[in-house]
Parts: structure tokens; sequence; C-alpha cells
């Protein structure tokens, strides 16, 4: 009866523990939405120059940085605000998240035509 018992109280202590756990990630996984949803700054994102544009998301470059491997700085950028928006304006962007990625991905938060 010791033995039921006892095999009883390790598997409630692991479920237990398996249940801590779990929490741990989804604190962690919280921390990252809420690092994504901060409001955007008064530097932007990038500056640089319109390169491509495919449906409702555009290509900037920024043309004075490179990347470490030669590259330039870019990023599609996603908005349903296309209409001001073509090949060759130098912009300013700024956005809350950016993906990983070359070029990187983002949405588009703010969007200033520079003269």
């Amino acid at each position: 009866m010791k033995k039921i018992s006892l095999i009883l109280s390790l598997i409630f202590l692991s479920i237990g523990l398996l249940g801590c756990q779990q929490s741990g990630k989804e604190e962690e996984l919280n921390k990252e939405i809420s690092k994504s949803t901060q409001e955007i700054t008064d530097k932007p994102t990038i500056i640089g120059e319109i390169v491509q544009i495919e449906g409702e998301r555009f290509l900037v470059e920024n043309k004075t940085e490179k990347l470490p491997d030669g590259k330039p700085d870019a990023i599609w950028f996603s908005t349903d605000e296309m209409e001001s928006l073509k090949v060759g304006l130098i912009v300013s962007v700024w956005t809350n998240a950016i993906e990983d990625s070359y070029p990187q991905q983002a949405n588009a938060k703010k969007i200033e035509i520079n003269e």
C-alpha cells in the first residue's frame, strides 16, 4: 500500500512540475508579444529609397549603410497606403516589429516621404 501511495505521489508531483514549466513558456511568449506591440519611437526604423513595389508591399533599401556581409540594409514593408508611393522615392518608415530574414519584413506603422 505504501508503494502505491509513493508512486501516486510521484505521478502527481511530476504533473505539477510539468504544469509550472508550461506556465514559464507562456510567460516568455507574453513578454515577446508585449515587446512587438510597443509604441513606435521618434526615430524611423529605416530611411532609404523605395526600390521595388509588389501589390500591397514595398522594398526600402538604405543606400548609405551596409550590413556586415556587404548587402544593403533592406526591409519589405506591408501597408494599405500605397497610393502615394512609387519606386525612387526617399522615405522614412517606422515599425514596431521586424521579421528576421533578408530582406527583413515588417508592417509599416508610419511612412513619411522625404523631399
